[in-house]
């Protein structure tokens, strides 16, 4: 509890020197920017889910407080920049893989990332921490994530050359990050764009063809008992080719990446070369739009390092991005079992998304309108073999999704939108690799208004319900927002189960684990339940401050275990009762 008092001094004396500062800080010809990120939770006690055995994640010996924070200070002055950022994670917060697979000892675990550039009109040259992608990065991506803890910049150097638009080539070489520390690993690529249009001096569209390539080091596979795998010590080698058309709104873009030679993927075990085919097709005219993706995938998912332990490398342990293609939902119940990725336990799957948006609008009341979304996705497995290579398992359905939501702009101070969006899931591939499928349907139904009572004032109400086949039952939940505009916002929320079901006996529940706090069992002798769960509340409370270059929020109460999902990756966030603080400050 001290470590949040202090964090909560800390936040208030920021507060007020970003109160004072100007928002741009010069030094001599050039100029200074500084930006800090801080997340504390404080963990308190939860008597309701300690009757259950999971009000504390079962990794958490390091105390009741956690904080990831992150300053990032860059200087600017013409064509030259540099730059610094230290994460700071004094704990990590639960849930995040860095914690569970960090390198150090310490309770207290910082890294710094740095870079020094020159960019000039057609070339640029960067030394230091790189952040870049090969075309989708299905072959290469490093990136930073805060909200899932993830951080793969690679430490070395990067030059890029563009003629006349005509020909981009870029290389790049380093050592990526790995959670906390540096990898020994060493990778290395370019990639090379060819502008089709340009050099025709084809002026209604675009045509491009790029082709990229990426080699990494793997090292201490003697060491690590994986000879069975066919793996060697030596290079992986990775290709990938695209091809880019746009005109008169219609967009194409398509992309195959492999890989030349067998590399471990971690989830399945298996060693196999890997390989991608994605699609994207797009059309847009006047207030319609409509996009469509298709990727077929197989050991496709590239790590740093290669870790023999199975589930041991966790989601920061990726060279690429081969993100998820459904639709990342905003609302709490669309959001309760998001789909995880036939991929994750298989090592493959093939499927598609479609997204279709149009915009109906009076043009002599433009306040008045009319916003329609569709979107559907589906993905199966494919046919493969169990972790034990001894017998094949058949791909089938993992995930089939159709949303539909209407926004209606009623006048200037009324907004409504309605939601309703079907799930069907195979719960079983949801957490491990077997051939028996496990189906859960849901129908997930969705109010959401907002009121303006005048240009400072206003209210957002939520009202969701969900309907299910699955363990866990229907749920129904709430929300109130009020907004005191532009400094405060308050809100309330509250999610709860309406119908008393057994559960699964699963380490992932939310509800009861094997064990109780006790270590007494929780199963009889037939491995089932011995009771229902009661009708548990995940209640919510909490502010928001915003002025100029401050943004702050303070919340309180249960959070439900589930995935945690941003930009296509998901983690798995474990259930808690904490007190959260969140601060963003800029200058």
């Amino acid at each position: 509890m001290k470590k949040f008092i202090l964090t909560l001094s800390i936040v208030a004396f920021s507060m007020f020197v970003a109160e004072e500062a100007a928002a741009q800080i010069k030094a001599g010809e050039g100029q200074v920017s500084i930006a800090l990120e801080s997340n504390n939770t404080y963990y308190t006690p939860d008597k309701k889910l300690e009757g259950y055995g999971i009000s504390k994640p079962s990794d958490r010996e390091r105390g009741n407080f956690g904080s990831n924070d992150y300053l990032k200070v860059d200087y600017n002055i013409g064509r030259f920049s540099a730059g610094i950022q230290l994460d700071g994670y004094l704990p990590p917060l639960y849930g995040y893989d860095i914690y569970k697979f960090s390198r150090r000892d310490s309770k207290l675990t910082a890294f710094l990332t740095k870079y020094v550039q020159w960019e000039d009109q057609n070339w640029g040259v960067r030394l230091g921490d790189i952040y870049d992608q090969f075309g989708n990065g299905l072959i290469f991506r490093t990136y930073e994530d805060r909200a899932l803890a993830f951080n793969n910049s690679l430490a070395g150097a990067r030059a890029y050359y563009n003629f006349n638009n005509y020909v981009n080539v870029k290389v790049l070489a380093g050592l990526p990050r790995f959670y906390d520390v540096r990898s020994k690993n060493v990778v290395w690529g370019g990639d090379l764009a060819l502008s089709i249009s340009d050099m025709a001096g084809w002026n209604n569209g675009m045509i491009s063809v790029e082709g990229s390539y990426v080699g990494r080091f793997q090292d201490g596979v003697e060491d690590s008992n994986l000879k069975y795998l066919n793996i060697e010590d030596g290079i992986l080698n990775m290709v990938s080719g695209r091809i880019n058309f746009e005109t008169a709104g219609f967009t194409f873009r398509s992309e195959y990446a492999a890989k030349l030679n067998n590399d471990l993927y971690d989830q399945s075990r298996n060693g196999d070369k890997g390989n991608v085919i994605n699609v994207d097709l797009g059309y847009s005219y006047k207030r319609f739009s409509v996009s469509a993706t298709f990727r077929r995938q197989v050991n496709m998912r590239t790590p740093i390092e290669m870790l023999p332990i199975p589930g041991g490398t966790g989601g920061g342990n990726a060279l690429n991005y081969v993100p998820l293609l459904n639709r990342q939902h905003t609302y709490m119940l669309a959001n309760l079992n998001p789909y995880s990725g036939s991929a994750t336990f298989t090592g493959g799957e093939i499927g598609g998304q479609l997204d279709a948006y149009y915009s109906l609008r009076n043009s002599k009341q433009r306040m008045k309108y009319w916003n329609f979304h569709l979107n559907f996705s589906m993905f199966n497995s494919l046919d493969h073999k169990d972790w034990a290579g001894m017998s094949t398992i058949k791909g089938r359905n993992a995930w089939v999704e159709f949303n539909f939501d209407v926004e209606r702009q009623w006048s200037k101070k009324l907004k409504t939108t309605l939601f309703y969006s079907y799930q069907r899931r195979d719960e079983s591939m949801n957490h491990e690799d077997t051939p028996i499928a496990h189906y859960c349907d849901a129908h997930i139904f969705v109010g959401d208004v907002t009121y303006k009572f005048n240009k400072k004032h206003s209210m957002r109400i939520e009202a969701q319900y969900l309907a299910a086949n699955d363990t866990a039952g229907d749920w129904v939940a709430g929300l109130i927002e009020y907004n005191f505009a532009p400094k405060f916002s308050f809100y309330v929320s509250d999610m709860w189960n309406c119908e008393k079901m057994v559960d699964s006996v699963s380490d992932n529940d939310n509800y009861f684990q094997l064990h109780d706090k006790d270590g007494n069992p929780m199963y009889d002798e037939n491995f089932q339940p011995k009771f229902k769960h009661d009708l548990l509340h995940y209640y919510q409370v909490g502010a928001t401050y915003t002025h100029k270059n401050v943004r702050a929020q303070l919340s309180y109460g249960r959070n439900r275990a589930g995935y945690v999902c941003s930009g296509g990756a998901c983690r798995f966030q474990p259930a808690y009762t904490g007190v959260n603080l969140a601060l963003t400050l800029t200058f």
